[in-house]
């Protein structure tokens, strides 16, 4: 060129000196720069790979001005030697420094600058990326166009993604922004290997906001990209601002998703400006949701989209802050452009507040559109006016349609419109409805069901009915028409509170065999646990039956617990679930256990979601050891919520577990071969539970009647009916059996060469040799293309050979990959299926043989015994009444087997439910059903025995009336020794509290023994229970007559020997402080104690013994003379020995009763060992002989008083007679009276306090004057006699039972 010899090499090194090393230079070329006036200077401009430097012409050099390509805005050559470029609004103009008339340097410098550009975005025609383009003459113009067709022809130099790094480099140059590498090869190498169209900044979001403005702007002339997403990222404002420029220059661009980016109503402004600007933009798809635009920005955004010059096929405007106004300017300009009806396909407004009239969004509804997707969601529009215009234009291509979250119309008595029901009658295309959260109405729900159900032109529908509180009025409806909806592939009825009707509602949905997808979930939160029992087995019965086509089951956010094992129990002999959702059910380690046991035998289930289940490491061990025999799971979502909890306790083991459940669900992902055997022995399993022992009772029943009949030497109805019944008793034997030769013929059938096998290795010879002919071919074409475009280099055949050969190296494909592929993953899959035909049909013949083998011997029996029974009344009388029995006990069994086979609830309806029966405590051996049971009933694994310890409660009867003591019939053993620890006191009880009621109810219910006093009134503490309400059990006692048992006679004894104990031990430990009793201070002065003792002494004892001595009285009338002088006499005489130490003991108690948890204790009353417990007495009194400090006259005075007073005391008026030995005792006496005039003894001695002669006699305190003359007994003797006079003698009443309760 001509500009080259004029640039020096002084001044060619200057300039790269200055440029660096690093910019490569395509052209240098010296031009003339016009300056002041008519002055010229000289200048250099060079030519790099994306900018123009302007350097000065002297050395050193340096540069003037530089400004990048895609600032140029136009280019101009009116003259030959002029080139005149408009960079931001400003012209530069310059002239070559040779002839005006030639143009062939500016020619040059236009060449070189679009080289440069085409370089950059080899798709994009020049004058796109610059405006103005004016040269001339046109001949030149010629000359550019031909350089543009060759460039735009020659796509192979585009490079990855259209020449993506080049271009983003470019735009870091332009920017002055550094640039990435790794962006360039991010994109370069994953998006190529994907085939990606799709820009996504969410891949780029950890750079810099100004990091992503070349990424974005290498957007504007790239062709290979379509599609721009920036969804749910916060972009810069200067992001935003070359997104708007990318649209503005883009000619791909055809998806472009913007939602939730922050945008508002201004940037609706300025992108629907950059979309009117570039109307060669082939957009398609807008996403702008999530952006709060309200109705100012839509008003915006319905400008371009009234304009789109081809319409637009998706339009999602959801959750923009949209209102009634708004949506309809934007319907309005949906209805003016033409093509919207034709191409608009998606349309979201869901999330507006659409309560005010869009009519004109029901006019484009109602228009005849292409409509597929249409989301109304919570847009509080009324749902019966939207189908009124959806009838009319959306009834051929609308397949989704959401309406979740609105109402039906504003007022509540407003009837349902006749359209709602007419569209799901009339439409043709639907796919998927939704209408959760909408409070459906019942009348909308019946006009949903039954117009799907009268629609035969649909299928495979998926409806969503979730979160609708139907209730029981909604679950009436469903139980009635769900099962007539032959076109619901999909159902969710979650969340409704269906609680006790889920069960009817899922009896009606297992009759519908369309439904494939149910969700049950959160339907059983806040149900009874009595109620869930039924709706689980509904479930359960639902999943087993033969034609059940359910593959998906989600039950979720239950909260079923131990109530889920049933449904556990069932999974193991499943064959049509393959999802399975039981996600936050709180199963715990229990029920993780029953789902490993059933993934063990289960083969069809391939998800299941199981986390929120309170399940620890135990249960995931369990899971994990399961999956080691299971080969169908594939996916089970990690379990986050529980194992959370697991990693705080134990992290490494749980990660271990975690690793062992992941890599056997990566093992069962590629494909294999499952053995058929386990599936054998499986279903052979299922069919001989609980029909083995039934077919052999039935053998043996008909063969004993046969042998009967053959001995009787009578063969009713021939010999061929005993042949028949023989025959059948073989073929019974041989069913049991059956299955397992049926498998034994498969196994014979592999053995001698499966032909399905055999075909598949020769189809995998067949196909490599196939594919090795494939490839060769493939070589020679290659090479013979490589020999035309390259003839020079492939001219000598030693070339060529070398390539070919190399080329079949590389070409070789290994026989056992084809095989693997089609013998073992292929292969395997269609040997699974054949093995699964074959097991149904093993299944199918054995169960119908044993079925029919049942039956026929079932009625040959009863044949057989019916003419046995005509023979027998021939016989003789002994022999047939034995027989008749015999065959009575025969016929009954086998009605008895009809009956029992009409199902179980029958036979729990006549069963007995007496706590006193072995069948309640399940301790009796299990009955056998007398008919075999239904292939759902032995595929279903037996309740677990820790469910039904957790379930116990929940189970027991309902209606029992009142509570039995189990063990009230059970004979006791006579007590011979005393207690060895105190019993409780029965002063102890609460106060106003009855402590008896309810306990003879529940103890002894409709008994006949007697009611007497829970403490004898002897007792010391007799008063002080009596006084708290015990009384009533005195008073109701209706006996007066009987004679007690041996068993209460011990008790009686016992009890009285452990109160006497219980008193002595206490008069031991009174000092110490008592637990839950406020006793005085032992610090007090001992002449206040003393005083308080007497006053506590006269109170008590006036009240007590007016109270019981009444009651005794009453109860002494209704008794024998006899009897009750002398037991009168005897309680007496004990209870006034024990009134001193009693009263003393009282003053030191507070004056509330002690509280006692529990019932009541006995007190001590004459039992067989009188003798210790008056040795205690004796003693109680030595120790408390200090401790009174009173005269004898005082205790005198107060016994007068008391002797006036007949009710004073229980049996105040009988009185032992004096021996004349009390003076021989040290213990203080002033208590006991001693003869009719009222004088005491200060003395008494124990040996002489019971009448020689064994005679009692009663007055009322002043009959007997002086002390008796008869001869004395010892106390042995005296205890003796009393000993046998209580045996003897019926003990009843509250006054003198001395030796009672």
């Amino acid at each position: 060129m001509t500009g080259r010899n004029i640039i020096t090499r002084e001044l060619s090194d200057s300039i790269r000196q200055c440029l660096g090393r690093k910019v490569k230079l395509t052209l240098k070329v010296l031009v003339k720069v016009e300056t002041k006036g008519d002055k010229t200077e000289n200048r250099v401009l060079a030519f790099a790979s994306c900018r123009l430097f302007v350097l000065t012409a002297k050395v050193p050099t340096r540069v003037d001005q530089h400004f990048h390509y895609l600032d140029i805005q136009g280019i101009e050559s009116r003259r030959p030697n002029q080139l005149c470029l408009t960079v931001c609004d400003r012209v530069y103009t310059y002239y070559t420094t040779h002839e005006e008339n030639s143009s062939h340097e500016v020619d040059t410098m236009v060449l070189s600058l679009s080289t440069a550009l085409k370089n950059i975005f080899p798709a994009v025609p020049l004058t796109h990326i610059i405006r103005k383009v004016d040269i001339q003459p046109s001949k030149r113009m010629l000359q550019l166009e031909e350089l543009e067709r060759a460039t735009l022809g020659g796509t192979r130099d585009m490079g990855p993604c259209g020449g993506f790094s080049t271009q983003y480099m470019c735009m870091c140059d332009y920017h002055a922004l550094p640039y990435r590498e790794e962006v360039a090869w991010d994109v370069d190498t994953i998006y190529l290997s994907h085939d990606t169209r799709e820009l996504y900044l969410h891949d780029f979001d950890y750079l810099e906001q100004k990091d992503l403005i070349p990424i974005i702007s290498a957007l504007e002339y790239n062709t290979w990209f379509r599609k721009l997403r920036c969804s749910h990222s916060k972009l810069s404002h200067e992001a935003i601002e070359r997104i708007l420029h990318v649209v503005s220059k883009s000619l791909s661009i055809e998806e472009l998703y913007l939602d939730n980016i922050g945008a508002k109503a201004e940037f609706a402004n300025k992108l629907s400006l950059a979309l009117l600007s570039n109307s060669n933009i082939p957009l398609q798809k807008l996403d702008i949701s999530h952006n709060p635009l309200e109705d100012k920005g839509a008003v915006h955004i319905s400008n371009p989209i009234g304009r789109q010059a081809k319409g637009l096929s998706h339009l999602n405007l959801s959750h923009c802050g949209l209102t009634g106004k708004g949506v309809n300017m934007l319907a309005h300009s949906l209805s003016v452009n033409k093509y919207m009806c034709q191409t608009l396909t998606f349309l979201s407004l869901g999330g507006n507040s659409l309560r005010d009239d869009i009519n004109n969004l029901y006019n484009f509804l109602a228009q005849p559109n292409a409509l597929k997707t249409l989301d109304l969601s919570a847009t509080e529009c009324a749902i019966d006016a939207v189908f009124g215009a959806l009838l009319r234009g959306c009834t051929s291509s609308l397949s989704h349609l959401n309406l979740s979250r609105n109402s039906f119309g504003s007022k509540k008595t407003r009837e349902m419109l006749p359209s709602f029901k007419q569209y799901f009658t009339s439409t043709l295309a639907l796919k998927s409805l939704t209408l959760s959260h909408c409070k459906l109405p019942a009348d909308a729900l019946k006009n949903v069901l039954l117009g799907l159900a009268c629609n035969e032109n649909i299928s495979e529908v998926e409806l969503d009915l979730s979160s609708n509180q139907l209730g029981g009025t909604g679950a009436q409806i469903l139980e009635s028409c769900i099962h007539g909806v032959r076109c619901l592939s999909a159902l969710d009825i979650s969340d409704n509170g269906l609680e006790s009707q889920l069960g009817p509602v899922v009896d009606a949905i297992s009759k519908n065999k369309s439904i494939k997808k149910l969700d049950l979930g959160r339907n059983l939160i806040n149900i009874k646990s009595k109620h869930v029992y039924p709706v689980v087995e509904s479930i359960v019965k639902m999943i087993q039956e033969e034609d059940c086509v359910l593959e998906s089951l989600s039950i979720n956010d239950s909260r079923l617990k131990t109530d889920l094992h049933n449904l556990l129990n069932a999974l193991g002999s499943n064959h049509c679930l393959r999802n399975l959702d039981i996600s936050g059910n709180y199963m715990g380690d229990s029920g993780a256990r029953l789902l490993a046991k059933a993934l063990q035998i289960n083969s069809k289930l391939q998800y299941i979601s199981y986390d929120r289940n309170n399940v620890t490491l135990q249960g995931y061990s369990d899971i994990a050891y399961a999956l080691q025999s299971n080969y169908s799971v594939k996916f089970m979502p990690f379990p986050v919520h529980d194992c959370m909890l697991c990693m705080k306790t134990a992290p490494e083991r749980t990660e271990n577990l975690m690793r062992r459940i992941q890599d056997t669900l990566f093992r069962n992902v590629s494909p294999m071969k499952y053995s058929n055997g386990q599936a054998f022995r499986l279903q052979q399993g299922f069919l001989l539970s609980s029909t083995q022992q039934q077919v052999d009772r039935l053998v043996l029943q008909t063969g004993e009647v046969v042998r009967t009949l053959r001995r009787s030497g009578m063969e009713y109805g021939g010999s061929n009916s005993l042949q028949w019944a023989e025959g059948l008793i073989s073929d019974a034997d041989n069913s049991k059996q059956l299955i397992s030769h049926l498998h034994d013929v498969v196994l014979r059938r592999d053995e001698a060469g499966n032909p399905i096998e055999t075909k598949l290795h020769q189809i995998s010879s067949d196909l490599h040799a196939v594919i090795t002919n494939y490839l060769q071919d493939t070589v020679e074409s290659m090479v013979r293309s490589a020999q035309d475009k390259c003839p020079n280099v492939l001219s000598e055949e030693k070339v060529v050979d070398d390539v070919r050969a190399a080329c079949m190296a590389k070409s070789q494909l290994s026989s056992q990959l084809v095989e693997t592929a089609i013998v073992e993953q292929a292969g395997s899959v269609i040997l699974n299926k054949v093995n699964e035909v074959n097991l149904a049909i093993a299944s199918t013949v054995s169960d119908r043989v044993i079925d029919e083998v049942v039956d026929s011997l079932s009625k040959t029996c009863k044949n057989l015994q019916s003419g046995e029974g005509h023979r027998k009344r021939a016989s003789t009388g002994t022999e047939m009444g034995s027989r008749e029995r015999g065959s009575s006990e025969s016929s009954s069994r086998s009605e008895r087997s009809d009956t029992v086979s009409q199902g179980d609830d029958t036979t729990s309806q006549k069963s007995d439910p007496s706590p006193l029966k072995l069948e309640y405590l399940n301790l009796a051996t299990p009955q056998l059903a007398s008919k075999r049971k239904s292939l759902h009933g032995r595929k279903l694994r037996p309740q677990s025995v820790v469910a039904e310890s957790l379930d116990s409660v929940s189970e027991l009867p309902s209606s029992c009336g009142q509570l039995q003591h189990l063990g009230k019939a059970r004979p006791r053993r006579v007590k011979t020794r005393a207690p060895t620890r105190p019993m409780g006191r029965a002063d102890l009880v609460e106060e106003d509290h009855d402590i008896s009621e309810g306990v003879d109810t529940f103890f002894r219910p409709g008994s006949s023994t007697p009611t007497t006093p829970l403490i004898s009134p002897d007792s010391e503490n007799s008063p002080r229970l009596l006084k708290y309400g015990s009384t009533s059990s005195v008073e109701s006692s209706p006996h007066t007559g009987g004679a007690r048992t041996g068993s209460e006679r011990g008790s009686i004894e016992s009890l009285t020997r452990s109160d006497s104990l219980a008193r002595s031990e206490s008069d031991v430990t009174r000092d110490s402080p008592r637990p839950r009793t406020k006793s005085r201070d032992t610090e007090e002065e001992d002449e206040e104690e003393e005083e308080e003792q007497s006053t506590c002494i006269e109170e008590k004892s006036r009240s007590v013994s007016s109270l019981i001595g009444k009651l005794a009285n009453e109860a002494v009338l209704k008794r024998s003379p006899d009897m009750s002088a002398r037991k009168a006499s005897t309680s007496s005489n004990i209870s006034s020995i024990d009134d001193k130490s009693r009263c003393d003991e009282d003053s030191k108690e507070d004056s509330p009763p002690r509280k006692m948890a529990g019932l009541p204790k006995f007190g001590m009353g004459i039992g067989g060992n009188i003798l210790a417990e008056m040795k205690m007495m004796q003693e109680k009194r030595t120790s408390v002989l200090n401790k009174v400090g009173t005269d004898l006259e005082d205790d005198r005075d107060r016994e007068e008083g008391r002797k006036e007073n007949p009710s004073g005391g229980l049996l105040a008026g009988v009185r032992l007679r004096s021996t004349g030995l009390a003076d021989s005792l040290k213990s203080p006496t002033n208590g006991f009276p001693r003869g009719s005039g009222g004088s005491k003894s200060p003395n008494f001695n124990r040996d002489s306090c019971i009448d020689t002669t064994g005679e009692y006699e009663s007055g009322d305190g002043g009959e007997e004057d002086g002390p008796s003359s008869a001869p004395v007994r010892s106390v042995r003797e005296m205890a003796a006699h009393l000993a046998r006079g209580s045996v003897g003698e019926e003990s009843t009443g509250a006054g003198g039972d001395f030796s009672g309760r």
